[in-house]
């Protein structure tokens, strides 16, 4: 038991690290990590980057983007409309989004990654690719590809076991 306690204290202080270590990472002047990975939902039609085939060396092309719907990149990202709503509206000012009009629905917009916001996606890119791999290159080409796949395993876990947690609503969790 205590080996179990020591373990999940270690993995909780080192994830609290690995935060730490991350919030300094920024994807290019310009852009937070928050706002990356809007606009790469955005770009990607509503559908999360980390999909499989979806982080390929380049960004598809802009006549593939037909717009997708703030409600729509909210449940990918998993947030709220409201919050989403004022990153995109910043977004919008700076040149990165554009909103068109819903083909169906006049009253809501379809979001679409501009000109601007794809140069700024493919430098961020370029940024995030370059000092990863610095990063990871240390770390041996085995130990990359294990390391992977026990970090989606863990997320997976860690996503199914955020579902209904009672210590949300102030209970013991355990």
């Amino acid at each position: 038991m205590e080996n179990d306690t020591s373990r999940a204290l270690q993995m909780f202080l080192t994830m609290d690290r690995m935060r730490r270590a991350w919030s300094e990472v920024i994807p290019c002047a310009g852009v937070s990590k928050s706002q990356f990975a809007t606009l790469m939902v955005i770009l990607y039609g509503g559908r999360p980057p980390h999909g499989a085939g979806l982080l390929s060396a380049s960004l598809p092309p802009p006549e593939e983007s037909a717009g997708v719907s703030l409600s729509e990149v909210a449940a990918v990202m998993g947030q709220t409309v409201p919050a989403l709503s004022q990153r995109v509206s910043r977004m919008e000012a700076l040149g990165y989004v554009e909103r068109l009009p819903h083909p169906t629905d006049r009253r809501a917009a379809l979001l679409r990654v501009t000109l601007a916001g794809r140069q700024l996606l493919e430098q961020a890119r370029r940024n995030i690719t370059c000092r990863m791999e610095k990063i990871l290159a240390g770390m041996g080409e085995q130990s990359m590809d294990e390391l992977l796949a026990l970090l989606e395993r863990l997320a997976d876990l860690m996503e199914q076991s955020n579902a209904g947690d009672p210590a949300r609503e102030g209970d013991s969790v355990c």
